[in-house]
């Protein structure tokens, strides 16, 4: 029986928006960095030149530490300088334009039914905590999260110190809970539970259905696995 549910936040919960891409074009804006460089800096993070965001990307599935390591390449600053300059940077940027902070599906409806049922809700994120706390503070839904698994709390995914973390305050096993993600990080993160990708993310069919054959269009359908 499911008795929780650990989904992705951005391209699972919320949609990949242009903002991710803006917000480090704006982050780099200030920095002495020629156009060929940004150019490097832009193909290694995932950005495509012609705009959007290749799957499975450092930008689509990594942390702001991994931006930062790749940064510190470029850029004649410390490493960890670099780190909290974006993990602000990032957070101010989404305050400012919460525009962009855009919902796959009717959450709401979405967490209100998986409720009902009893079932546990979290979210599992290469996202620093007080970027995902927010979002969810912006929708109005952070009443309805009972986890957070955040990137600058627990080593990042797919490393499974936060599912393990959430099995036992929960007392869980593997096969009580359902991941639900975008992306082969997501997918590997999963295993021995029970995987869902997404295609209203970065991921493609053709990818997720490597790792899983449950695939919906987004979370919504979710309820039908339960």
């Amino acid at each position: 029986m499911i008795r929780a549910i650990l989904f992705d936040k951005d391209g699972t919960l919320l949609q990949f928006t242009e903002g991710w891409v803006d917000s480090i074009v704006g982050f780099l804006e200030d920095k002495i960095l020629d156009d060929n460089k940004k150019r490097e800096v832009f193909r290694e993070i995932g950005i495509r030149e012609y705009g959007g965001v290749e799957e499975n990307s450092i930008l689509s599935s990594e942390t702001a530490m991994d931006l930062a390591i790749i940064f510190s390449k470029y850029l004649d600053e410390d490493l960890d300088e670099i780190y909290g300059e974006l993990d602000d940077h990032l957070l101010n940027y989404l305050k400012k334009n919460n525009k962009f902070i855009r919902e796959t599906c009717d959450l709401r409806s979405l967490f209100e039914g998986l409720r009902n049922r009893g079932i546990l809700i979290g979210i599992f994120t290469s996202d620093n905590y007080r970027q995902a706390k927010y979002s969810m503070e912006y929708l109005g839904l952070d009443s309805f999260i009972d986890f957070y698994a955040a990137a600058d709390i627990y080593k990042k995914k797919p490393n499974k110190e936060s599912l393990e973390v959430f099995k036992k305050k929960y007392s869980l096993e593997d096969q009580e809970i359902i991941i639900v993600g975008d992306s082969r990080v997501d997918m590997v993160f999963g295993e021995g539970t029970v995987k869902v990708g997404v295609l209203c993310g970065t991921g493609s069919r053709e990818m997720l259905s490597k790792y899983t054959e449950n695939i919906i269009d987004d979370p919504s359908q979710v309820l039908k696995f339960l």
